[in-house]
């Protein structure tokens, strides 16, 4: 069995507007491990993003209790966590999220300058990320210079650069054409290979193809099963 990376007991998150109570996520007991690549499917406003979020620690349950390796992190406070994200935990958006100023190499390179780590490494250590993803000859690149698929291994490599166990991903394929979609989905798949636990939300249900395990979002309720493919499409 692979080691368990994340794992959420009795968690649910509710809001509360007015007078209306909307239910973003149902009571869940889920865990993931690395290793593994898990897609997180449902229709738009199912309630997957609020799960992705509670994953990464960006938000607080209502209630329920959230294990990073172990350790229950529900309690920490907010600097805790925003230490627990930038050391162990890499996000990558649909949007890539890129500085525009700054190339290929120094924005790779950001998540480190915020750990303070020495320039001559961090700098290593970003040149490697990018060779990993098949980009070591556009480091030099502004974002304006590189294509849709090209900004999203970018971002990826700065997800690498600080060895996270965990990798989120927020719809990175959805603003990519078929090709490069795939040519993202299969370097991700080849990352959670390395002892990782790559999380990816989706609704495109082309991707299923990649993933170890598949769970489902519908109305907040979180199953392994898919009630009405319909709403994919």
């Amino acid at each position: 069995m692979s080691e368990e990376i994340v794992r959420l007991e009795g968690v649910n998150k509710i809001y509360q507007t007015g007078d209306t109570t909307i239910t973003a996520l149902a009571k869940t007991d889920i865990s993931f491990h690395a290793n593994k690549l898990t897609l997180i499917m449902g229709p738009s406003g199912s309630g997957k993003t609020t799960l992705l979020s509670i994953l990464g620690c960006v938000i607080y349950p209502t209630s329920g209790k959230v294990y990073y390796k172990n350790q229950e992190v529900t309690k920490w406070n907010e600097d805790q966590l925003a230490d627990l994200r930038l050391k162990e935990i890499g996000f990558v958006f649909q949007q890539f999220n890129l500085i525009e100023p700054l190339n290929a190499l120094e924005n790779v390179m950001q998540p480190l300058t915020l750990q303070n780590i020495e320039t001559h490494t961090a700098r290593e250590r970003s040149i490697k990320a990018l060779e990993a993803v098949g980009l070591g000859e556009r480091m030099k690149n502004l974002p304006k210079k590189l294509s849709g698929g090209q900004k999203q291994r970018v971002a990826i490599a700065r997800a690498l650069v600080s060895e996270p166990s965990m990798i989120l991903c927020d719809e990175p394929t959805a603003s990519l054409d078929s090709k490069s979609a795939k040519v993202i989905m299969s370097e991700l798949k080849q990352l959670s290979q390395t002892g990782k636990a790559v999380i990816i939300v989706t609704h495109d249900l082309r991707l299923r193809e990649f993933a170890d395990h598949i769970i489902y979002v519908e109305e907040g309720h979180v199953s392994t099963s898919i009630k009405n493919e319909e709403n994919y499409k």
